[in-house]
């Protein structure tokens, strides 16, 4: 798991009393944390410049984030002869309406580079980020509820122009992060999702002046762009609904914690990756779009007291840690979906609505 926090700092004793802490009801959080609290951050839109749609979002942790968002016209790969393909007649992607039926996208038009301090770019971590980012984005409408479908977006939809050219989509990611040892670390996967969200929600695309199947001819006037996602006010857009977002939950003892830091994440039992989004602006309904369990960095403290010097069978002795071992039972697993579909998942919509209401 990159960028996970680091136990080592933690004694055996202090990883017991912490996990004994957020096991009791209420759980006794660190930094004194609801458990459905999450951490303070800024955030602001419209950053750099060259691209056209940016975001960067800081966390209480010191950690940051920016992303910036580019789109160029690219030709659309022809279907092989005898296929059941047809010319699409639709309007230009300038708009959410068309006279008729448009054409399906493909998720590959939808790039995400993902940038981490410490990492190598060909680091098996880094993909399983990048892609567990960029999944959501690209749910396939053809596999999906009409719901999930509304509440994804449909976005690789909304990038085909005609049959034979398309939108294709570069979302560059960089997180920034403060020195080793200088605040609690934790896993980026909030931070990052939020800001992509934002850079998402600030993206315009050019408007194009050609129609049907002629060749792609964008205005040059900015101000007639059109944006990506709908805007409050705003009717044309490239996607319907709003992007993802992607929210850390944690499980310890009976307790289901939302945004742990790095110091709670040391003695969890399950943490999970829970993916949302809504249908539209106006719309309250939050839908689930995708769940991973992310393995734990509690499995890599102590096991317990050393039975013999070799270290093959452990002891528990009460006020030593010792990590849980396996899986999470279903019953918690629908404890956590019930917590996000509740009163939490449309409140960190809501806030992020807010701020794309107010202008960023």
């Amino acid at each position: 798991m990159p960028a996970s926090a680091s136990t080592s700092q933690l004694s055996p004793a202090e990883l017991s009393y912490l996990h004994s802490s957020l096991s009791s009801h209420p759980p006794i959080r660190p930094d004194a944390r609801l458990p459905t609290d999450f951490r303070p951050f800024s955030a602001e839109t419209n950053v750099l410049p060259n691209t056209m749609g940016s975001a960067h979002v800081g966390f209480a942790d010191g950690r940051e984030a920016v992303v910036g968002v580019r789109a160029e016209v690219e030709r659309t790969a022809q279907v092989a002869a005898g296929s059941d393909a047809r010319e699409d007649d639709t309007e230009m992607g300038d708009t959410g309406d068309s006279k008729t039926e448009r054409a399906q996208g493909k998720s590959s038009w939808i790039s995400l580079t993902l940038t981490l301090p410490g990492l190598r770019d060909d680091d098996p971590g880094l993909f399983f980020l990048e892609e567990m980012l960029r999944e959501v984005l690209v749910v396939p409408s053809s596999t999906t509820s009409t719901t999930t479908a509304a509440a994804a977006g449909s976005l690789q939809d909304g990038l085909v122009i005609n049959s034979r050219w398309h939108w294709r989509l570069h979302i560059d990611v960089v997180l920034i992060s403060p020195p080793e040892g200088s605040a609690a670390g934790s896993y980026p996967l909030p931070l990052l999702s939020m800001a992509i969200h934002l850079a998402l929600r600030d993206t315009r695309i050019p408007r194009l002046k050609s129609e049907g199947e002629e060749d792609p001819l964008a205005d040059d006037d900015w101000e007639a762009s059109v944006h990506l996602y709908a805007k409050p006010g705003k009717s044309r857009c490239f996607a319907a609904g709003v992007p993802p977002i992607t929210l850390l939950v944690m499980v310890v003892g009976g307790n289901v914690v939302f945004d742990p830091n790095g110091t709670e994440l040391a003695v969890a039992d399950g943490v999970f990756a829970v993916s949302i989004a809504r249908a539209g602006s106006e719309n309250d309904l939050v839908s689930i779009l995708a769940v991973r369990m992310l393995e734990t960095s509690a499995r890599d403290t102590f096991k317990g007291v050393p039975r013999n010097e070799g270290g093959n069978e452990w002891d528990v002795v009460p006020g030593v840690w010792r990590p849980k071992l396996g899986g999470v039972k279903r019953a918690v697993l629908t404890k956590v979906m019930k917590a996000v579909l509740g009163d939490v998942g449309k409140e960190i919509v809501g806030s992020l609505e807010a701020f794309v209401v107010q202008g960023g």
